[in-house]
């Protein structure tokens, strides 16, 4: 394992404020920001901020809502049902119910006094990047869209961070346990880190800090997989044009490889790729990499401006 430790985050005063929506009659938590220089009776853009595989909202720092918020952008900051400080079964990663959560969150940024109901965005990182393509996809109240280090394909994804050996024993375990569950009714589970097996850099980072969150959820249930292997928002991608799309790639990404350049093929214009050079996954974010996280929310500010 390589060694990794955490940067320390700058001190940053509480802007947000908590809150509540409710999905499916769950409720979902999350935290909004509105801009400091927000007047009332103005009307301002607004952006989904969605998380990746792990769910929460506070895992990865607060540093995307953060800027935006200092750019004069209302954010809505989200813990996926069943993560986080959200209701919900904890384990329970089902992509259609986080692309649920996700259309809610919208509505819910359409009842905050302030927010332009007709400009508003979504910025998602890794997986939140496949919900991100997904709920655009289907849901015309999102003007434009940024994805961060993506998925785009979930049975690609998982067969690609294995070996063909290790990925034909990993489906005949899902499978059986499948078979199993529909017999029996009762889940069976498997650590996060046999479902999303880790690159020893994504290893580190995930020790590190993943797993000191105290909402860290360590176990999925195997029905998870098969939702994951289920999930294709790059089938859909090409229905968000002539929305535009900006797609942010880490050029040695071992964890989700290649996913993002799959998907910015199927997209129809206008788009635009960034490449974060040399960078690896987690280098995307600002608790790895400030010089590589700030490629990225450079584009992605400048994206907002010009399509919001």
């Amino acid at each position: 394992m390589v060694d990794y430790k955490p940067r320390q985050q700058d001190e940053r005063p509480k802007v947000w404020k908590d809150v509540v929506y409710y999905s499916d009659g769950l409720k979902i938590s999350a935290h909004l920001y509105t801009p400091k220089d927000y007047k009332k009776g103005e009307k301002r853009p607004a952006v989904l901020s969605l998380a990746g595989y792990t769910g929460m909202k506070d895992v990865y720092g607060m540093d995307v809502p953060w800027r935006l918020y200092n750019e004069g952008y209302f954010v809505l900051a989200i813990d996926y049902r069943g993560f986080g400080s959200s209701e919900g079964e904890r384990g329970r990663q089902r992509p259609l119910e986080q692309a649920q959560d996700s259309y809610d969150a919208i509505t819910f940024l359409t009842t905050v006094e302030g927010v332009d109901p007709d400009r508003i965005g979504i910025y998602g990182t890794s997986f939140g990047g496949a919900n991100g393509v997904w709920v655009t996809a289907f849901d015309k109240r999102v003007k434009t869209l940024v994805t961060s280090v993506m998925v785009a394909e979930g049975e690609r994804w998982m067969k690609v961070m294995r070996r063909p050996s290790e990925y034909a024993q990993f489906r005949t375990k899902v499978d059986e346990a499948a078979k199993r569950r529909v017999v029996t009714g009762k889940a069976e589970t498997m650590p996060l880190l046999e479902m999303m097996p880790p690159d020893p850099h994504t290893a580190a980072v995930i020790k590190a800090h993943h797993q000191k969150d105290a909402n860290y959820v360590s176990d999925y249930d195997t029905a998870s997989a098969e939702a994951c292997l289920r999930y294709k928002p790059e089938w859909v991608a090409p229905y968000i044009s002539p929305r535009p799309v900006l797609v942010i790639y880490a050029e040695h990404d071992e964890l989700c490889t290649d996913e993002a350049l799959h998907c910015y093929e199927a997209l129809k214009e206008p788009k635009k790729l960034v490449v974060l050079p040399k960078a690896q996954h987690y280098e995307s974010y600002y608790f790895v990499s400030p010089e590589m996280h700030e490629i990225g929310m450079k584009e992605a500010v400048a994206w907002f401006k010009q399509y919001l």
